[in-house]
């Protein structure tokens, strides 16, 4: 370890590589040793779990032991951002510090890449998007020409949300894989055979839990195989581990599978079509009853046997039918239409997905639905994933290193061992070294009503308003229900000076992009909107917080775990409910100062952190940030701020970076 420790230090120690090459870095004692911490789990080939505050600079703390180990790794990220940093800027930026050989590439989902052969399909359709056909159709091939793994990021021109990419990419299930006549020159093949010889491969969570469904089911890989796994962000990991490790199949995926068979068959013209489009007509209208099969019920909620039995004797049993003679008249379209055998096959697994779906499971699963738009989801989900954890990533790969800025409450990390099943390992935590006694401040009203009381949002609404008023906007007010968002909005719309977005008024890309650029104004959203955003500088200088954010019993796996851990004679409050509540509000002040130069006051508008027994657990799990219930003191602290600008130590508000 000696060599190793001194190799490190060489690096990112106060006169190490980074030191020197850079000017302004800042060597961090806390990203040494967290570095140290990680290169010693590599080499004695365990678990390690570290915390590293923000500012910390756990990037580079786990990177440097990473490439000085030599040892095959993937790299996982809560967000596509993180992805897009890590392999664009602090990849070489090491490997320009350092000299050091370092091969690196990207892997995101296959939506992200362009399929050659939806592309040949939309070309030959009337429109491509709402622009100009003829201008889509130039710069997409003017770009393939020179793109080698058609991602979209490429294309700066084509907005997040824009439909037109759902047509040019491919899911899993619509790929035609060997059959596809673009096989050599598919994007995706060149990409995996690409990662297949690199060092170091950076995803993000959601495809590197899809692939280990896919190991799982023993249908290959889409990851290489690694010997060190690293997750950035993993406190984000269980409930996206929960979702892979499930079953899920929608309405929508059934419909975009008889949607995709009738674009091949319309060019067919030697083929007898007929029977073919009278499958697809009666699996639609199947669908459709399917889709309104629990017509009445709230938008997310459990099915019980009861319930599963009817859906599966009924709606889903003609699904399955329609399935099977779809799959059958598509195999006969013969050689000279691999798209329709691909075809054929996704029905069928299609088919096998909706049984096993709908099939009666023991109390470690919970079958349930959600709503979306105009589709239906079904889903089997394991209500505990440390047995599949351990069998499908700790015992197969040497090093498995799970860091974030939250994963301790009240220093402990009792609570995520226990949810992703991690028995043994190291473990270390180490604090920001942002001053956050003179940087942020946390207000608690005391006088307020409790969050249950009817009157709760009306006074909540006030209090926001003269928030507001004292940090010029620049806020961002997250609320725990939709209910209280629009009651809330409806309260203050029109009675402050700043301009206020609503979650739901318009993409979230939009909405982010627009809260970024006016400084003064101010956002409205739920706790799910926020997940995986940054939003630097003054734009975000107020973060108001409604209710301790509890996850919501109401949620269906939220209840099934709780009532999990009542029957295993747990206390589910205590060893589940509280601690994901604690990272949830460390989360929340970890995004409002992220720079040495952030100030930011800390808003949690539920007095029950100051009346309650476990409150204390809170606040004992923050930073040491300053409490008070006191407007006055959010006017001096902002009025500090104030003072430090007219005397030149502060940007311009209205001219910093964000």
């Amino acid at each position: 370890m000696t060599g190793f420790a001194d190799a490190i230090q060489e690096i990112l120690g106060p006169r190490g590589a980074l030191a020197r090459r850079f000017e302004g870095f800042e060597f961090r004692d806390a990203q040494t040793r967290m570095a140290l911490l990680v290169g010693e789990a590599i080499l004695k080939e365990t678990p390690v779990m570290v915390e590293a505050g923000t500012g910390t600079g756990k990037t580079f703390g786990y990177l440097v032991p990473l490439v000085l180990s030599g040892k095959k790794a993937v790299v996982s990220t809560g967000t596509r951002n993180l992805q897009e940093q890590i392999f664009h800027k602090d990849i070489p930026r090491l490997r320009d510090a350092t000299g050091l050989r370092i091969d690196a590439m990207i892997m995101k989902g296959r939506r992200n890449y362009l399929c050659l052969h939806r592309y040949r399909q939309s070309l030959s359709q009337a429109s491509l998007s709402g622009m100009d056909p003829s201008e889509v159709r130039e710069k997409l091939a003017a770009w393939i020409e020179k793109t080698a793994f058609g991602d979209r990021a490429e294309l700066p021109w084509l907005a997040d949300d824009d439909v037109l990419w759902d047509g040019l990419s491919a899911t899993a299930e619509q790929c035609l894989g060997a059959e596809c006549p673009f096989l050599e020159d598919c994007f995706l093949t060149k990409l995996r055979a690409r990662a297949s010889r690199s060092r170091i491969i950076i995803v993000n969570h959601y495809l590197f839990f899809a692939d280990m469904k896919v190991r799982e089911g023993g249908f290959g890989e889409v990851i290489p195989r690694f010997q060190v796994a690293v997750f950035d962000e993993a406190h984000a990991i269980e409930e996206i581990a929960t979702a892979y490790l499930g079953e899920t199949l929608s309405t929508a995926q059934l419909m975009d599978l008889a949607s995709d068979i009738e674009k091949e068959i319309r060019g067919i013209r030697k083929m007898d079509a007929a029977g073919l489009k009278g499958h697809l007509s009666t699996l639609k209208a199947a669908v459709e009853r399917l889709r309104h099969s629990l017509d009445g019920r709230a938008d997310r909620g459990t099915v019980d046997d009861e319930t599963l039995g009817n859906i599966s004797r009924g709606p889903a049993r003609d699904v399955r039918r329609g399935l099977g003679r779809v799959a059958e008249a598509a195999e006969s379209g013969g050689p000279d239409q691999p798209a329709l055998r691909a075809a054929a096959l996704r029905a069928d697994q299609m088919k096998q997905q909706l049984e096993r779906i709908l099939e009666k499971r023991d109390g470690d699963w919970l079958n349930w639905y959600e709503r979306r738009k105009r589709s239906l989801v079904f889903h089997a989900s394991p209500l505990d994933i440390s047995g599949p954890m351990n069998e499908l990533l700790y015992r197969r790969a040497e090093t498995v290193i799970l860091t974030s800025a939250t994963l301790s409450t009240n220093g402990s990390f009792d609570y995520l061992r226990g949810r992703l099943g991690i028995s043994r390992g190291l473990e270390g935590i180490y604090p920001s070294h942002f001053d956050f006694r003179t940087q942020a401040l946390m207000y608690i009203p005391g006088d307020l009503p409790p969050p249950g009381a009817p009157d709760f949002a009306a006074a909540a609404a006030e209090r926001i308003l003269e928030l507001l008023a004292l940090s010029s906007g620049r806020a961002l007010v997250l609320f725990t229900s939709y209910h209280n968002l629009n009651m809330v909005h409806h309260l203050v719309e029109g009675r402050t000076p700043f301009t206020v977005y609503r979650q739901g008024d318009a993409p979230r890309s939009v909405l982010l992009d627009a809260f970024r650029r006016d400084v003064h104004s101010v956002l409205l959203a739920t706790g799910s909107f926020w997940q995986g955003v940054d939003v630097p500088g003054e734009a975000l200088s107020c973060l108001v917080i409604d209710k301790l954010p509890f996850d919501s019993p109401g949620e269906p796996l939220v209840a099934a775990r709780i009532e999990a851990i009542r029957r295993g004679g747990g206390n589910p409050f205590m060893e589940y409910q509280l601690p994901s509540a604690i990272i949830s509000l460390k989360q929340g002040l970890g995004r409002l100062i992220r720079k040495g130069s952030d100030r930011g006051v800390l808003s949690v508008l539920d007095k029950r952190i100051l009346t309650s027994r476990y409150g204390r657990f809170f606040l004992e799990s923050l930073p040491d940030v300053p409490v008070t219930r006191d407007l006055g003191d959010i006017g001096k602290f902002f009025g500090r701020e104030k003072e430090q600008y007219h005397a030149g130590k502060l940007e311009d508000p209205l001219h910093t970076e964000g």
